[in-house]
């Protein structure tokens, strides 16, 4: 049998590295952080490898080390620009047969966590600012995400169940599966 994957998908500072790191443990699987894979295998830190080859390359680099992974029973942390690749987010859906979770955060949360984007490796993709760069990734997030899950406060690590289990019952009131009911409203997540 085949063990599913946990995939996180997030912003930056959403927490994907600090819940996996978590939550690997708590559901006795492997962890794998893909921006700590891209430093291993390009041998510099994020923001000099987008200094030094650019955002578009970085993109590259980024979809060429998650297609090559290959792996059972893990909790994957995406980096915050993997959603730019649909080559990706296919890969992990498909092949790695994740269970893709949005970890939410709200506009002000973000802007708070958020020190400087240039320092952390943020892909602005030519935004003026983070509110730009909020407003589009929130989308695709959104529309590559099976669960997302409010990560404003602290997530209870028991949320994060396989697919099956939420077939046999209700969700939890912060896990939301159904998220083309609000696609399209001027709220990104239902209110708590």
């Amino acid at each position: 049998m085949t063990l599913r994957n946990i995939c996180l998908i997030g912003l930056p500072s959403a927490g994907k590295t600090t819940i996996g790191k978590k939550l690997y443990k708590h559901l006795n699987k492997g962890f794998i952080d893909t921006d700590t894979d891209i430093k291993t295998r390009y041998g510099l830190p994020l923001p000099e490898l987008i200094k030094k080859h650019g955002e578009k390359e970085f993109l590259k680099m980024e979809e060429e080390t998650i297609l090559s992974l290959d792996h059972q029973n893990v909790v994957l942390a995406t980096g915050g620009s993997a959603i730019y690749s649909k080559k990706s987010i296919d890969h992990i859906r498909s092949h790695l047969k994740c269970d893709v979770y949005h970890l939410f955060i709200t506009k002000q949360e973000f802007t708070k966590r958020m020190d400087n984007p240039a320092n952390r490796g943020v892909i602005m993709n030519d935004y003026k600012g983070l509110a730009e760069l909020y407003n589009e990734r929130l989308r695709l997030y959104d529309d590559s995400a099976d669960y997302i899950i409010n990560a404003n406060g602290e997530v209870n690590l028991n949320l994060f169940k396989p697919y099956n289990y939420w077939k046999q019952s209700l969700p939890p009131f912060i896990v939301y599966t159904n998220k083309n009911s609000y696609g399209q409203s001027s709220s990104p997540c239902p209110p708590l």
